[in-house]
């Protein structure tokens, strides 16, 4: 019995570990697969036009993005931003941001950096506010950068990729957030311009799944668990202590008449039996309680309710 016991204990703690690990992968895979509560809203409407110069080729002289361009054509780019983040939760937004312009050279087909510059656009600092309202263009002077790469070329006589990122980047609670980036192409006869955005502190700031609720929920279920198997156990517990002891119990129809001075209410089984035994005393059954009566004083042991 002791043996069969221990087997069914060992095999109730190894249903609880793999029930906790169950739910911990379940968290896990919750967290990763569904989408996440989003704490910001994000309008970008970031685009560019390419202004050419005077020709007798082009009907227009301004072209729209994503074509491919003469970059001898080129006079100037106009880059219009237009950013837009909300905080839904109400919050005030910290925030500064800059307009960057950034020429990189590249030697051997564009897999060694030789040289860099950097070229500040626009800076704006500490605007403290619910939402972040970036609107306004750039006029970016293409011919500028392209003579600028020249001049780098000539001076050392060398030949290089060249290109020129152009970078919004907003800094909101202290930390860089690049949000637009285009790339585009320097020393070369044809070029195609890119437009990159990165919403890094979006998805930095997804509201995960409530993870202290969802700590809260599994310990509630394990103390669950733990109560009711306790409870269950108890009454196995119970019904192989009355079946031990069934020569002393006796099952009655009758309600003792007993009052209040002279009741002492137990709380386990296994005392109200000890009491019996040491006193050479029967136990009394009526309905769900457990009773023996030793110099007139009632012990009495029920767990849902009282004579």
């Amino acid at each position: 019995m002791q043996e069969k016991k221990k087997k069914i204990k060992i095999l109730f703690i190894l249903s609880i570990i793999l029930l906790i690990g169950i739910l911990f992968l379940g968290v896990i895979y919750i967290n990763k697969n569904i989408p996440k509560n989003k704490i910001y809203q994000l309008k970008n409407k970031t685009y560019y036009e390419v202004n050419l110069k005077p020709n007798n080729y082009f009907f227009n002289d301004k072209l729209k993005a994503n074509n491919y361009y003469i970059a001898n054509s080129i006079k100037n780019i106009d880059i219009y931003f237009d950013y837009y983040l909300k905080n839904k939760t109400k919050k005030n937004i910290n925030y500064s941001y800059n307009i960057t312009a950034t020429i990189k050279s590249y030697a051997d087909n564009g897999t060694k950096l030789i040289w860099t510059k950097d070229f500040d656009l626009k800076n704006i600092n500490n605007i403290n506010e619910k939402e972040i309202k970036i609107n306004g263009n750039y006029k970016l002077d293409y011919q500028y950068y392209v003579n600028y790469v020249k001049s780098f070329q000539e001076y050392y006589n060398i030949k290089t990729e060249n290109y020129l990122y152009v970078k919004l980047n907003i800094k909101i609670n202290n930390k860089n957030n690049p949000c637009v980036i285009l790339t585009i192409p320097i020393s070369e006869n044809i070029i195609e311009i890119t437009m990159k955005e990165e919403n890094t502190f979006l998805e930095n700031n997804k509201q995960n799944i409530d993870l202290k609720k969802i700590i809260v929920i599994i310990i509630l279920a394990i103390t669950t668990i733990f109560l009711v198997s306790k409870i269950l156990f108890n009454k196995n517990n119970e019904k192989a202590i009355l079946k031990a002891y069934q020569d002393i119990i006796i099952i009655t129809q009758n309600k003792p008449n007993i009052n209040s001075d002279n009741i002492i209410y137990l709380t386990s089984l296994k005392d109200l039996i000890s009491i019996a035994v040491n006193n050479n005393s029967h136990i009394f059954n009526y309905q769900n309680n457990y009773y023996t009566i030793i110099d007139n004083i009632y012990y009495i042991y029920n767990l849902k309710k009282t004579i």
